[in-house]
Protein backbone atom coordinates (compact mmCIF):
# COMPACT_ATOMS: atom_id res chain seq x y z
CA UNK A 1 0.00 0.00 0.00
CA UNK A 2 2.68 2.29 0.86
CA UNK A 3 4.54 1.85 -1.98
CA UNK A 4 1.51 1.98 -4.76
CA UNK A 5 1.02 5.87 -2.44
CA UNK A 6 4.66 6.52 -2.98
CA UNK A 7 3.84 5.82 -7.21
CA UNK A 8 0.51 7.81 -6.82
CA UNK A 9 2.89 10.43 -5.06
CA UNK A 10 5.36 10.45 -7.91
CA UNK A 11 3.00 10.61 -11.01
CA UNK A 12 0.97 13.54 -8.95
CA UNK A 13 4.61 15.49 -8.55
CA UNK A 14 5.75 14.63 -11.98
CA UNK A 15 2.82 16.38 -13.12
CA UNK A 16 2.84 18.89 -11.25
CA UNK A 17 6.63 19.83 -12.15
CA UNK A 18 5.72 19.18 -16.08
CA UNK A 19 2.42 22.07 -15.98
CA UNK A 20 4.87 23.92 -14.14
CA UNK A 21 7.37 23.79 -16.70
CA UNK A 22 4.67 24.15 -19.09
CA UNK A 23 3.55 27.12 -18.02
CA UNK A 24 6.98 28.55 -17.93
CA UNK A 25 7.66 27.74 -21.38
CA UNK A 26 4.34 29.49 -22.56
CA UNK A 27 4.48 32.07 -20.16
CA UNK A 28 6.27 34.20 -22.55
CA UNK A 29 4.59 33.77 -25.55
CA UNK A 30 0.91 34.78 -23.80
CA UNK A 31 2.90 37.73 -22.27
CA UNK A 32 4.09 38.37 -25.68
CA UNK A 33 0.62 38.73 -27.09
CA UNK A 34 -0.50 41.15 -24.16
CA UNK A 35 2.45 43.10 -25.02
CA UNK A 36 1.53 43.81 -28.56
CA UNK A 37 -1.98 44.56 -26.92
CA UNK A 38 -0.59 47.03 -24.65
CA UNK A 39 1.00 49.10 -27.14
CA UNK A 40 -1.08 49.09 -29.94
CA UNK A 41 -3.60 50.49 -27.50
CA UNK A 42 -0.37 52.56 -26.39
CA UNK A 43 -0.10 54.20 -30.03
CA UNK A 44 -3.90 54.62 -30.64
CA UNK A 45 -4.17 56.51 -27.14
CA UNK A 46 -0.96 58.92 -27.86
CA UNK A 47 -1.84 59.58 -31.35
CA UNK A 48 -4.18 62.45 -32.81
CA UNK A 49 -3.03 64.68 -29.62
CA UNK A 50 -1.99 68.36 -31.42
CA UNK A 51 -1.85 66.79 -34.53
CA UNK A 52 0.83 63.89 -33.03
CA UNK A 53 0.58 60.66 -35.43
CA UNK A 54 2.36 57.53 -34.03
CA UNK A 55 2.58 54.48 -36.27
CA UNK A 56 3.43 51.22 -35.45
CA UNK A 57 4.85 48.95 -38.21
CA UNK A 58 7.03 46.29 -38.39
CA UNK A 59 6.04 44.15 -35.40
CA UNK A 60 7.47 40.53 -34.64
CA UNK A 61 6.18 38.52 -31.99
CA UNK A 62 8.50 35.74 -31.20
CA UNK A 63 8.50 33.68 -28.33
CA UNK A 64 10.98 34.96 -25.89
CA UNK A 65 11.28 38.63 -27.37
CA UNK A 66 9.71 40.57 -30.25
CA UNK A 67 10.82 43.52 -32.16
CA UNK A 68 8.98 46.75 -33.53
CA UNK A 69 9.47 50.10 -35.12
CA UNK A 70 7.20 52.92 -33.97
CA UNK A 71 7.32 56.42 -36.53
CA UNK A 72 6.21 59.72 -34.76
CA UNK A 73 5.48 62.57 -36.85
CA UNK A 74 3.39 65.64 -37.59
CA UNK A 75 1.94 66.76 -40.53
CA UNK A 76 3.54 70.43 -40.22
CA UNK A 77 7.07 69.47 -39.42
CA UNK A 78 9.35 67.99 -42.05
CA UNK A 79 11.08 65.42 -39.75
CA UNK A 80 10.26 62.86 -37.80
CA UNK A 81 11.38 60.46 -34.91
CA UNK A 82 12.17 56.79 -35.66
CA UNK A 83 12.08 54.60 -32.25
CA UNK A 84 13.08 50.75 -32.45
CA UNK A 85 12.01 48.28 -29.78
CA UNK A 86 13.41 44.94 -28.39
CA UNK A 87 10.36 43.55 -26.47
CA UNK A 88 11.32 41.14 -23.82
CA UNK A 89 8.35 39.29 -23.08
CA UNK A 90 7.64 38.40 -19.09
CA UNK A 91 6.75 37.84 -16.22
CA UNK A 92 10.42 37.35 -15.87
CA UNK A 93 12.10 38.44 -19.53
CA UNK A 94 14.23 35.09 -19.98
CA UNK A 95 16.80 36.82 -22.36
CA UNK A 96 17.77 38.92 -19.40
CA UNK A 97 17.79 36.68 -16.97
CA UNK A 98 20.27 34.11 -19.68
CA UNK A 99 22.28 38.04 -19.55
CA UNK A 100 22.68 38.03 -15.91
CA UNK A 101 19.91 40.67 -15.36
CA UNK A 102 17.72 39.29 -12.37
CA UNK A 103 14.92 41.24 -11.22
CA UNK A 104 12.21 39.02 -9.30
CA UNK A 105 9.24 41.42 -9.66
CA UNK A 106 6.72 40.20 -12.29
CA UNK A 107 6.18 41.86 -15.37
CA UNK A 108 4.38 42.12 -18.47
CA UNK A 109 7.33 43.35 -20.79
CA UNK A 110 10.32 45.00 -20.75
CA UNK A 111 11.47 47.11 -23.28
CA UNK A 112 14.59 48.78 -24.54
CA UNK A 113 14.23 51.63 -27.23
CA UNK A 114 16.74 53.23 -29.52
CA UNK A 115 15.19 56.65 -30.85
CA UNK A 116 16.30 58.68 -33.25
CA UNK A 117 15.86 61.61 -35.39
CA UNK A 118 14.32 61.02 -39.33
CA UNK A 119 14.33 63.17 -42.27
CA UNK A 120 13.07 61.62 -45.68
CA UNK A 121 15.42 58.99 -46.72
CA UNK A 122 17.75 59.46 -43.60
CA UNK A 123 16.93 57.17 -40.33
CA UNK A 124 19.30 59.41 -38.13
CA UNK A 125 19.30 63.21 -40.09
CA UNK A 126 21.71 64.83 -37.52
CA UNK A 127 24.71 61.92 -37.10
CA UNK A 128 23.41 62.83 -33.22
CA UNK A 129 23.56 59.31 -30.56
CA UNK A 130 19.53 58.12 -29.97
CA UNK A 131 17.99 58.53 -26.67
CA UNK A 132 17.55 55.08 -25.03
CA UNK A 133 14.59 54.01 -23.04
CA UNK A 134 13.80 51.83 -20.44
CA UNK A 135 10.32 50.22 -20.28
CA UNK A 136 8.68 48.61 -17.88
CA UNK A 137 4.90 47.55 -18.37
CA UNK A 138 3.56 46.02 -15.34
CA UNK A 139 0.95 43.54 -15.54
CA UNK A 140 -1.31 46.08 -15.02
CA UNK A 141 -0.97 47.94 -18.74
CA UNK A 142 0.39 50.58 -16.42
CA UNK A 143 4.36 50.95 -16.46
CA UNK A 144 7.95 53.00 -16.10
CA UNK A 145 10.28 55.11 -18.07
CA UNK A 146 13.86 55.41 -17.35
CA UNK A 147 15.54 57.68 -20.76
CA UNK A 148 19.00 59.03 -21.26
CA UNK A 149 20.65 60.75 -24.03
CA UNK A 150 24.14 60.77 -23.80
CA UNK A 151 27.03 63.30 -23.32
CA UNK A 152 27.75 65.24 -26.71
CA UNK A 153 30.39 67.24 -27.74
CA UNK A 154 30.33 68.18 -31.42
CA UNK A 155 31.91 70.43 -33.91
CA UNK A 156 30.38 71.37 -37.30
CA UNK A 157 30.72 74.36 -38.73
CA UNK A 158 33.50 76.97 -38.41
CA UNK A 159 33.15 78.98 -35.25
CA UNK A 160 30.13 76.42 -34.38
CA UNK A 161 30.65 73.88 -31.49
CA UNK A 162 28.18 71.78 -29.10
CA UNK A 163 29.15 70.84 -25.75
CA UNK A 164 26.06 68.86 -24.53
CA UNK A 165 26.11 66.85 -20.91
CA UNK A 166 23.18 65.04 -22.40
CA UNK A 167 19.66 64.38 -20.45
CA UNK A 168 17.91 61.70 -18.08
CA UNK A 169 14.32 61.52 -16.44
CA UNK A 170 11.71 59.25 -15.27
CA UNK A 171 8.71 58.83 -15.98
CA UNK A 172 5.17 56.36 -14.31
CA UNK A 173 2.10 55.97 -16.07
CA UNK A 174 -1.07 53.96 -15.80
CA UNK A 175 -2.73 51.65 -18.45
CA UNK A 176 -5.09 53.71 -20.45
CA UNK A 177 -1.88 57.01 -19.72
CA UNK A 178 -4.76 58.84 -18.24
CA UNK A 179 -2.55 59.43 -15.05
CA UNK A 180 1.57 60.12 -15.79
CA UNK A 181 4.32 61.83 -14.09
CA UNK A 182 7.89 62.46 -15.44
CA UNK A 183 10.83 64.63 -14.78
CA UNK A 184 13.34 65.11 -16.48
CA UNK A 185 17.54 66.91 -15.87
CA UNK A 186 19.46 68.26 -18.30
CA UNK A 187 22.62 69.20 -16.34
CA UNK A 188 24.29 71.25 -18.98
CA UNK A 189 24.80 72.83 -22.33
CA UNK A 190 27.12 74.90 -24.08
CA UNK A 191 27.27 76.22 -27.63
CA UNK A 192 29.38 78.81 -29.35
CA UNK A 193 28.07 80.24 -32.33
CA UNK A 194 29.87 82.41 -35.00
CA UNK A 195 27.74 84.52 -35.00
CA UNK A 196 25.11 86.67 -33.28
CA UNK A 197 23.87 86.01 -30.26
CA UNK A 198 27.47 84.77 -29.60
CA UNK A 199 27.36 81.68 -27.51
CA UNK A 200 24.83 79.86 -25.20
CA UNK A 201 25.17 78.16 -22.08
CA UNK A 202 22.56 76.39 -19.35
CA UNK A 203 22.79 75.03 -16.52
CA UNK A 204 20.59 72.66 -13.79
CA UNK A 205 17.52 72.49 -16.40
CA UNK A 206 14.46 70.70 -14.98
CA UNK A 207 11.06 69.59 -16.97
CA UNK A 208 8.53 67.89 -13.98
CA UNK A 209 5.10 67.38 -14.37
CA UNK A 210 2.08 65.12 -12.40
CA UNK A 211 -0.82 65.46 -14.72
CA UNK A 212 -4.51 63.32 -14.30
CA UNK A 213 -7.16 63.13 -16.66
CA UNK A 214 -10.39 65.21 -15.20
CA UNK A 215 -14.25 65.70 -16.71
CA UNK A 216 -14.21 66.35 -20.36
CA UNK A 217 -10.44 64.31 -20.88
CA UNK A 218 -8.37 67.74 -19.77
CA UNK A 219 -5.59 67.33 -17.66
CA UNK A 220 -5.32 68.94 -14.54
CA UNK A 221 -2.21 69.00 -11.76
CA UNK A 222 1.07 70.90 -12.08
CA UNK A 223 4.22 71.10 -14.20
CA UNK A 224 7.45 72.93 -14.00
CA UNK A 225 10.38 74.45 -16.04
CA UNK A 226 13.18 75.49 -14.19
CA UNK A 227 16.48 76.81 -15.33
CA UNK A 228 19.45 77.37 -12.79
CA UNK A 229 21.16 79.38 -15.19
CA UNK A 230 21.27 80.88 -18.42
CA UNK A 231 23.76 83.44 -20.15
CA UNK A 232 24.20 84.93 -23.91
CA UNK A 233 25.38 87.51 -25.98
CA UNK A 234 28.46 89.20 -26.80
CA UNK A 235 31.00 89.85 -24.28
CA UNK A 236 29.95 93.50 -23.98
CA UNK A 237 26.22 92.71 -24.57
CA UNK A 238 26.59 89.29 -22.04
CA UNK A 239 23.12 88.59 -20.51
CA UNK A 240 22.71 86.30 -17.70
CA UNK A 241 19.38 85.15 -15.61
CA UNK A 242 19.78 83.08 -12.52
CA UNK A 243 16.66 80.83 -10.98
CA UNK A 244 14.25 80.91 -13.97
CA UNK A 245 11.05 79.06 -12.69
CA UNK A 246 7.59 78.59 -14.84
CA UNK A 247 4.94 76.84 -12.92
CA UNK A 248 1.56 75.87 -14.13
CA UNK A 249 -0.98 74.51 -12.77
CA UNK A 250 -4.89 73.37 -13.50
CA UNK A 251 -7.30 72.15 -11.18
CA UNK A 252 -10.91 71.27 -11.17
CA UNK A 253 -13.34 73.52 -10.03
CA UNK A 254 -17.11 71.97 -10.44
CA UNK A 255 -16.96 71.48 -14.02
CA UNK A 256 -14.67 74.08 -14.90
CA UNK A 257 -11.48 74.55 -14.69
CA UNK A 258 -8.85 77.09 -12.65
CA UNK A 259 -5.31 77.70 -14.26
CA UNK A 260 -2.37 79.53 -12.34
CA UNK A 261 0.76 80.56 -14.21
CA UNK A 262 3.38 81.88 -12.48
CA UNK A 263 6.78 83.34 -13.78
CA UNK A 264 9.87 83.71 -11.38
CA UNK A 265 13.31 85.13 -11.77
CA UNK A 266 15.99 85.51 -8.78
CA UNK A 267 17.94 87.44 -10.95
CA UNK A 268 19.22 88.77 -14.12
CA UNK A 269 21.98 90.94 -15.50
CA UNK A 270 22.89 92.61 -19.04
CA UNK A 271 26.61 93.71 -19.38
CA UNK A 272 27.22 95.44 -15.89
CA UNK A 273 24.17 95.98 -14.82
CA UNK A 274 21.91 93.52 -12.17
CA UNK A 275 17.82 93.84 -11.55
CA UNK A 276 15.72 91.20 -9.94
CA UNK A 277 14.41 89.31 -7.85
CA UNK A 278 11.17 89.32 -10.33
CA UNK A 279 8.04 87.86 -9.80
CA UNK A 280 4.48 87.18 -12.30
CA UNK A 281 1.29 85.01 -10.90
CA UNK A 282 -1.81 84.91 -13.08
CA UNK A 283 -4.49 83.23 -12.32
CA UNK A 284 -7.50 82.43 -14.72
CA UNK A 285 -10.81 81.53 -13.64
CA UNK A 286 -13.84 79.78 -13.96
CA UNK A 287 -13.15 78.15 -17.31
CA UNK A 288 -15.28 75.86 -19.21
CA UNK A 289 -13.77 72.71 -19.43
CA UNK A 290 -16.40 70.81 -22.23
CA UNK A 291 -15.45 74.04 -24.54
CA UNK A 292 -11.91 74.06 -24.27
CA UNK A 293 -11.74 70.21 -25.37
CA UNK A 294 -13.89 70.60 -28.22
CA UNK A 295 -11.78 74.11 -29.02
CA UNK A 296 -8.87 71.27 -29.21
CA UNK A 297 -10.43 68.58 -31.11
CA UNK A 298 -10.87 71.04 -33.40
CA UNK A 299 -7.44 72.44 -33.87
CA UNK A 300 -6.52 68.91 -33.94
CA UNK A 301 -9.02 68.41 -36.85
CA UNK A 302 -7.74 72.20 -38.31
CA UNK A 303 -3.96 70.67 -38.36
CA UNK A 304 -4.36 67.39 -40.01
CA UNK A 305 -6.54 68.76 -42.52
CA UNK A 306 -3.57 69.74 -45.01
CA UNK A 307 -5.21 73.11 -45.51
CA UNK A 308 -3.86 76.39 -47.33
CA UNK A 309 -2.18 78.61 -44.53
CA UNK A 310 -4.32 81.65 -45.50
CA UNK A 311 -7.72 79.18 -44.76
CA UNK A 312 -6.40 77.46 -41.31
CA UNK A 313 -5.37 80.73 -40.10
CA UNK A 314 -9.30 82.50 -41.10
CA UNK A 315 -10.60 78.61 -39.94
CA UNK A 316 -8.87 79.43 -36.69
CA UNK A 317 -9.90 82.99 -35.72
CA UNK A 318 -13.15 81.71 -36.18
CA UNK A 319 -12.71 79.48 -33.73
CA UNK A 320 -11.14 81.41 -31.75
CA UNK A 321 -13.99 83.69 -31.57
CA UNK A 322 -16.54 80.93 -30.97
CA UNK A 323 -14.77 79.55 -27.92
CA UNK A 324 -14.65 83.11 -26.41
CA UNK A 325 -18.05 83.35 -26.93
CA UNK A 326 -19.04 80.47 -24.83
CA UNK A 327 -16.18 81.14 -22.35
CA UNK A 328 -18.10 84.30 -21.40
CA UNK A 329 -20.97 82.29 -20.70
CA UNK A 330 -19.50 81.27 -17.37
CA UNK A 331 -17.68 85.05 -16.59
CA UNK A 332 -13.99 83.99 -16.33
CA UNK A 333 -11.54 85.75 -14.61
CA UNK A 334 -8.18 86.88 -15.26
CA UNK A 335 -5.90 87.88 -12.27
CA UNK A 336 -2.25 89.08 -12.18
CA UNK A 337 -1.94 88.20 -8.38
CA UNK A 338 1.09 89.50 -7.71
CA UNK A 339 3.82 91.52 -10.42
CA UNK A 340 7.04 92.61 -8.97
CA UNK A 341 10.23 93.38 -10.44
CA UNK A 342 13.41 94.99 -8.02
CA UNK A 343 16.16 97.03 -9.46
CA UNK A 344 18.23 99.15 -8.07
CA UNK A 345 16.41 102.40 -7.77
CA UNK A 346 12.89 100.42 -6.73
CA UNK A 347 10.70 97.62 -7.02
CA UNK A 348 7.74 98.36 -10.08
CA UNK A 349 4.80 96.66 -8.96
CA UNK A 350 1.48 96.05 -9.83
CA UNK A 351 -1.70 94.30 -10.05
CA UNK A 352 -4.61 93.53 -12.13
CA UNK A 353 -8.45 91.88 -12.56
CA UNK A 354 -10.38 91.32 -15.41
CA UNK A 355 -13.83 89.55 -16.20
CA UNK A 356 -15.39 88.47 -19.20
CA UNK A 357 -19.22 88.48 -18.20
CA UNK A 358 -21.33 86.82 -21.14
CA UNK A 359 -23.88 85.75 -18.68
CA UNK A 360 -26.78 87.67 -19.87
CA UNK A 361 -25.45 88.24 -23.98
CA UNK A 362 -25.55 85.94 -26.82
CA UNK A 363 -22.17 86.56 -28.90
CA UNK A 364 -22.68 84.08 -31.25
CA UNK A 365 -24.39 86.46 -33.82
CA UNK A 366 -22.47 89.62 -33.41
CA UNK A 367 -18.51 88.71 -31.60
CA UNK A 368 -18.31 92.54 -31.36
CA UNK A 369 -20.20 92.62 -28.12
CA UNK A 370 -17.45 90.70 -26.85
CA UNK A 371 -15.65 93.79 -26.11
CA UNK A 372 -18.21 95.16 -23.61
CA UNK A 373 -18.14 92.23 -21.88
CA UNK A 374 -14.76 93.04 -20.45
CA UNK A 375 -14.66 94.90 -17.71
CA UNK A 376 -11.99 95.55 -15.09
CA UNK A 377 -8.57 97.38 -13.76
CA UNK A 378 -4.76 97.44 -13.91
CA UNK A 379 -2.66 98.99 -11.82
CA UNK A 380 1.23 99.26 -12.40
CA UNK A 381 3.84 101.49 -9.86
CA UNK A 382 6.94 103.08 -10.82
CA UNK A 383 9.18 104.45 -8.73
CA UNK A 384 10.63 107.95 -9.52
CA UNK A 385 14.27 106.93 -9.54
CA UNK A 386 13.38 104.22 -12.07
CA UNK A 387 11.68 106.52 -14.56
CA UNK A 388 14.89 108.47 -14.39
CA UNK A 389 17.08 105.74 -15.05
CA UNK A 390 14.60 104.93 -17.95
CA UNK A 391 14.49 108.38 -19.29
CA UNK A 392 18.67 108.36 -18.82
CA UNK A 393 19.40 107.01 -22.52
CA UNK A 394 16.71 110.10 -23.98
CA UNK A 395 18.30 112.51 -22.53
CA UNK A 396 22.06 111.36 -23.34
CA UNK A 397 20.53 110.60 -27.09
CA UNK A 398 19.26 114.63 -27.31
CA UNK A 399 22.41 115.69 -25.94
CA UNK A 400 24.08 113.81 -28.68
CA UNK A 401 21.77 115.53 -31.02
CA UNK A 402 22.74 119.28 -29.49
CA UNK A 403 26.52 118.23 -30.40
CA UNK A 404 25.94 117.21 -33.91
CA UNK A 405 24.18 120.55 -34.26
CA UNK A 406 26.78 122.50 -32.50
CA UNK A 407 24.94 123.18 -29.75
CA UNK A 408 27.74 121.22 -27.27
CA UNK A 409 31.41 120.89 -28.50
CA UNK A 410 32.99 116.95 -28.74
CA UNK A 411 35.12 118.45 -25.37
CA UNK A 412 32.04 119.73 -23.47
CA UNK A 413 30.51 116.44 -24.20
CA UNK A 414 33.86 114.30 -23.24
CA UNK A 415 33.58 115.72 -19.75
CA UNK A 416 30.18 115.08 -19.30
CA UNK A 417 30.48 111.89 -16.35
CA UNK A 418 27.50 109.66 -15.13
CA UNK A 419 27.27 112.37 -12.44
CA UNK A 420 26.37 115.18 -14.22
CA UNK A 421 24.08 113.12 -16.46
CA UNK A 422 22.46 112.42 -13.39
CA UNK A 423 22.02 116.46 -12.67
CA UNK A 424 20.75 117.08 -16.55
CA UNK A 425 18.41 114.21 -15.84
CA UNK A 426 17.13 115.64 -12.46
CA UNK A 427 16.87 118.77 -13.93
CA UNK A 428 14.95 118.24 -17.14
CA UNK A 429 13.05 115.02 -15.48
CA UNK A 430 9.74 116.90 -15.56
CA UNK A 431 9.64 118.29 -19.07
CA UNK A 432 10.57 114.58 -20.53
CA UNK A 433 7.75 113.23 -18.48
CA UNK A 434 5.50 115.52 -20.00
CA UNK A 435 6.84 114.98 -23.57
CA UNK A 436 6.78 111.05 -23.52
CA UNK A 437 3.57 109.31 -24.95
CA UNK A 438 3.92 106.73 -22.33
CA UNK A 439 5.01 108.68 -18.77
CA UNK A 440 2.59 111.60 -19.37
CA UNK A 441 0.24 109.52 -18.49
CA UNK A 442 0.92 108.64 -15.12
CA UNK A 443 0.00 110.55 -12.11
CA UNK A 444 2.80 111.23 -8.83
CA UNK A 445 2.25 110.39 -5.48
CA UNK A 446 4.91 110.51 -2.62
CA UNK A 447 7.50 109.54 -5.05
CA UNK A 448 5.85 106.69 -6.72
CA UNK A 449 4.10 107.03 -10.29
CA UNK A 450 1.34 105.30 -10.89
CA UNK A 451 -0.62 104.25 -14.18
CA UNK A 452 -4.32 102.81 -13.31
CA UNK A 453 -5.84 101.36 -16.77
CA UNK A 454 -9.40 100.35 -16.90
CA UNK A 455 -12.09 98.93 -18.80
CA UNK A 456 -16.00 99.57 -18.57
CA UNK A 457 -18.59 98.92 -21.25
CA UNK A 458 -15.99 98.35 -24.14
CA UNK A 459 -14.26 101.74 -23.31
CA UNK A 460 -10.96 101.89 -22.24
CA UNK A 461 -9.70 104.60 -19.21
CA UNK A 462 -6.41 106.16 -17.97
CA UNK A 463 -6.49 106.72 -14.43
CA UNK A 464 -9.93 107.72 -14.52
CA UNK A 465 -10.08 109.44 -17.90
CA UNK A 466 -10.85 108.20 -21.45
CA UNK A 467 -8.62 107.25 -23.61
CA UNK A 468 -7.96 106.98 -27.27
CA UNK A 469 -5.18 105.38 -28.99
CA UNK A 470 -2.88 108.23 -30.47
CA UNK A 471 -2.24 108.63 -33.85
CA UNK A 472 1.49 108.03 -33.15
CA UNK A 473 3.06 105.91 -30.34
CA UNK A 474 6.76 107.55 -29.43
CA UNK A 475 8.81 105.55 -26.79
CA UNK A 476 11.29 108.63 -26.97
CA UNK A 477 10.01 112.65 -26.82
Amino acid sequence: MNARIRKYLLVGVAGVIALLVLAILASPFWFGREAEKTYGAMLERLSGSGGLQLVGKNYQRGWLSSTAVTAIRHPQIPFELIARHQIDHGPFPLNRILKGEWRFTPVQAQITSQIFLAAPGTENALAMPPLTAEIRFRLNGGGSVHMEYPPVKKTDAPGLTVDWSGINGDMTFDREWKKFRFDIHMPALAMTLPAAPGDLTMSKVSLRSDMQQGAAGYFLGEGALSVGQVEFGKASERVNLQGLEIFTSAQPAGENVNLVIRYQLDALRVAQENFGPGQLALEVRHLDVAALMKFKKELDAISQGKLPESQVSMMVTGKTLALIGVLAKNAPELEITRLSFKTREGEISGKAKFVLDGRRRNVTQSPMQLLTMMSGDLELIIPEPVLKRLLTPVVRKDIEAYRQHGALSADELAKLDSQSLATIVDRVFPQYLTQNEFTRLLTEDKGLYKLILSIRRGELLINGKPWHLPNRVALTP
